[in-house]
């Protein structure tokens, strides 16, 4: 049941947007940004109509910082308590023009995964030197005001390892771009990080290539290994599917595909996908039983 909005004086709102960024804020059940953010919802479900780009600007903080991102940018909202979205008249059917046409297009997420990725002393040799180097892993990062967005820990500094990955995922880039249905492109990078996850540790919702620095990632990709016998359970990757509501607008859907870890897989999709990774139990909480990843993105030439 949604709330009406005179008898409130203050609506708690968090915004998903693209790029996996997160943004709390509070508002006046009658403020003008509020009505704006509600609007450019509730016309996404309407791809007939024009979508007109928003720029929002939110201050983070007073005097701080202030948030930019286009209102074709925001993947989700939630209000506490609920508020409904306005309602928006549809358009006129142009003559000859069929309803059919303007239906919304589920777009259901690709991902290849391809087993024993690596030779088993291969995998075996990254596993040790990455429990070996305990020390060097230090806290994730993710650019949102959401401090609980993400848990993990990231190493950067494995280059005989990173040569190894990127020389394999060569190889296989024409297969990985057939099976996926993505045009052949220039490399001008394949970027790589080596992630832990232990007990209690996730990643929200988000994609990969949602704002400017990431905008020429064209290709993520996750490499699993651990430990035999599995010593942990969760963390599998939440692959979503995508409502295609007109030419430039997208809402994530409700169905997704759940892929679980498997040790010496690597797992391929298009940047753009919307992905979380699921919590991790691991009982023992002792670092060498963690869900760990050789991950990256191979991005084109600009």
């Amino acid at each position: 049941m949604t709330s009406n909005l005179t008898e409130i004086q203050t609506v708690h709102v968090m915004l998903l947007i693209a790029g996996g960024h997160q943004c709390e804020l509070s508002l006046a059940a009658d403020a003008p940004l509020l009505q704006d953010i509600l609007e450019a919802i509730a016309l996404r479900s309407h791809p007939e109509r024009s979508q007109p780009n928003k720029l929002f600007q939110i201050p983070m903080e007073d005097g701080g910082p202030t948030l930019y991102f286009p209102s074709r940018s925001i993947v989700a909202i939630a209000t506490d308590p609920p508020v409904p979205l306005p309602e928006i008249a549809p358009e006129p059917e142009p003559i000859g023009r069929s309803t059919a046409a303007n239906s919304p297009i589920l777009i259901k997420s690709r991902f290849l995964k391809i087993q024993n990725f690596l030779s088993e002393s291969e995998n075996q040799r990254i596993l040790n030197y990455v429990i070996e180097n305990q020390r060097e892993f230090e806290d994730s990062k993710v650019g949102t005001s959401d401090p609980n967005y993400r848990k993990s820990k990231i190493f950067y500094y494995f280059d005989e390892f990173g040569d190894l990955i990127r020389e394999r995922i060569k190889q296989n880039l024409p297969q990985v771009r057939e099976y996926l249905g993505v045009p052949p492109f220039e490399i001008a990078e394949i970027e790589s990080q080596i992630t832990a996850h232990n007990d209690g540790h996730y990643y929200k919702a988000h994609n990969d290539n949602g704002d400017e620095i990431t905008a020429n990632r064209v290709l993520s990709y996750i490499y699993y290994f651990h430990r035999e016998p599995k010593p942990f359970s969760g963390g599998e990757l939440r692959m979503y599917d995508t409502w295609k509501l007109g030419e430039t607008s997208y809402s994530l859907a409700e169905t997704y595909t759940d892929i679980p870890p498997t040790n010496n897989s690597i797992v391929f999709f298009v940047s753009n996908c919307c992905h979380e990774v699921r919590p991790i139990i691991c009982p023992s909480k002792d670092f060498k039983n963690s869900r760990f990843t050789l991950n990256g993105w191979i991005r084109k030439t600009q």
